[in-house]
């Protein structure tokens, strides 16, 4: 972070309180826009709905807040932004992102696509062996197929792991079939503990660094 050094003096305070009294009006101003936006939106809706809407709109945001403010490495940082916005992925696009974030995870990815697959959209390799995994970014829960699969698809590339990665979860039969098959399913929680992992991983490099 590059911190801006402040020089007293008069003529720097005089437009420093200028400032703050211009960023005061354009706040109030934005403050009137946004309230005649949403007394026009209540007369369509209704301000029960209205008040609903913001404060579900505001949890979102303090959730949002909070958990990138716990974030303290780039990396990390930057990895959540893009989860915030899987839902506007396309499956191509998340399976890049899920690429990425078993990357910083310490695994070497590929990401095959394409029809010859055979279920599977990444390989991760890692020390503790390789792992055939599909990606699914689907509005709902998926279901069986994904996990059967993977399942076929793992031992077709030689992995010793199958995981399925979705983040809206899965149906009660996905479960089933995946804990009798051995199958690992991660969804959305799955990829925020991810990145807190490598969170604490890069703050634990840098401080070794520090000491070295």
């Amino acid at each position: 972070m590059r911190w801006r050094r402040v020089v007293y003096g008069g003529h720097r305070r005089r437009h420093a309180r200028r400032s703050s009294k211009d960023s005061g009006g354009g706040l109030f101003i934005l403050a009137i826009v946004v309230f005649g936006l949403l007394s026009y939106a209540a007369s369509y809706v209704g301000w029960p709905a209205i008040i609903v809407a913001v404060v579900v709109v505001a949890v979102l945001i303090g959730r949002y807040l909070i958990r990138k403010a716990t974030l303290s490495t780039p990396k990390a940082q930057d990895l959540f932004v893009s989860l915030q916005n899987v839902g506007a992925m396309s499956g191509g696009q998340f399976e890049v992102f899920v690429a990425q974030v078993l990357q910083a995870l310490g695994y070497r990815t590929t990401v095959l696509g394409g029809s010859g697959d055979q279920g599977v959209d990444i390989v991760a390799v890692s020390l503790e062996g390789k792992v055939a995994v599909q990606c699914k970014n689907y509005k709902k829960p998926v279901g069986n197929k994904p996990v059967q699969e993977v399942f076929a698809g793992s031992k077709h590339h030689r992995c010793n792991e199958a995981w399925v990665v979705a983040p809206a979860g899965y149906t009660k039969g996905a479960y089933e079939l995946a804990q009798s098959v051995g199958v690992s399913l991660f969804d959305a929680s799955s990829l925020r503990t991810w990145i807190k992992r490598i969170d604490d991983a890069e703050k634990q490099a840098l401080e070794e660094q520090q000491i070295a």
